[in-house]
């Protein structure tokens, strides 16, 4: 009997110590992050440039070591920058904003919609730059097909017959002197341009500051400045004052 009971008591122990080698492993599965003692944090994807340059198109892929995130919370996203929600691919994508430094904020989280356990932000810091002005050539810039028009700076031109202008590409082009003038064409020989007060106008290097009406078709005289607008009528023999478009 003492050695059935032996035996049997032994066999107790046997299951006991199985059990406390069991139950350290159990309760582990319910600790997420990892066995080693390591704690789950979000990384890059890609070297993050010292420098980016505003207008630029820009891509950031990042992803969770450790464990998967299901969700990823993205604060202050810059305007131009979106989130594609995607948890096997996340991505920051978008055209950068304007010069200066900004800070985007992202955090991972184990379970979806923001839940369960996260990890510590990560932040993406960018140091967008100001696009450089690229200065165009004589021959480039100019609106007219062989005029002497020099780029005065800030986007603003200056023809030897046509006078001060905003803007160069022709279309849509602001005069110091008439306003909003639409010029159609590039020949300063011959040259239609659209003005809202006094309708289709036609005059050339050779011609200006003689203007030919088309609404009325009289010859006008240009004696404008950038404060008065003011032209001599050849049908009526008069001046009159118009104002800029």
């Amino acid at each position: 009997m003492a050695k059935n009971l032996l035996l049997s008591f032994a066999g107790v122990v046997e299951k006991v110590w199985s059990w406390k080698m069991i139950l350290p492993a159990a309760s582990s599965i319910g600790t997420w992050h990892a066995l080693s003692g390591a704690s789950p944090y979000v990384t890059s994807a890609q070297e993050v440039p010292s420098s980016v340059t505003a207008g630029d198109s820009f891509s950031f892929s990042f992803y969770s070591e450790v464990y998967s995130a299901e969700s990823y919370q993205i604060e202050n996203l810059p305007d131009g920058l979106s989130y594609n929600n995607d948890i096997n691919g996340p991505k920051i994508t978008g055209t950068l904003p304007v010069a200066g430094t900004y800070s985007i904020s992202i955090t991972g989280y184990r379970y979806p919609e923001l839940s369960g356990n996260k990890t510590p932000v990560y932040s993406l810091t960018l140091n967008v730059a100001e696009a450089e002005k690229s200065e165009q050539t004589e021959t480039t810039s100019s609106l007219w097909s062989d005029s002497k028009t020099i780029a005065t700076g800030s986007g603003w031109y200056r023809s030897e017959w046509f006078g001060d202008f905003y803007g160069n590409s022709g279309g849509w082009t602001y005069h110091i002197n008439h306003g909003w003038l639409y010029l159609n064409g590039s020949d300063e020989v011959n040259l239609w341009f659209y003005d809202e007060k006094l309708g289709w106008l036609f005059t050339g290097k050779e011609l200006f500051p003689r203007i030919y009406r088309s609404s009325n078709s009289t010859w006008l005289y240009d004696q404008s400045d950038a404060t008065t607008r003011k032209f001599w009528d050849y049908s009526t023999s008069e001046n009159f004052l118009s104002s800029k478009n």
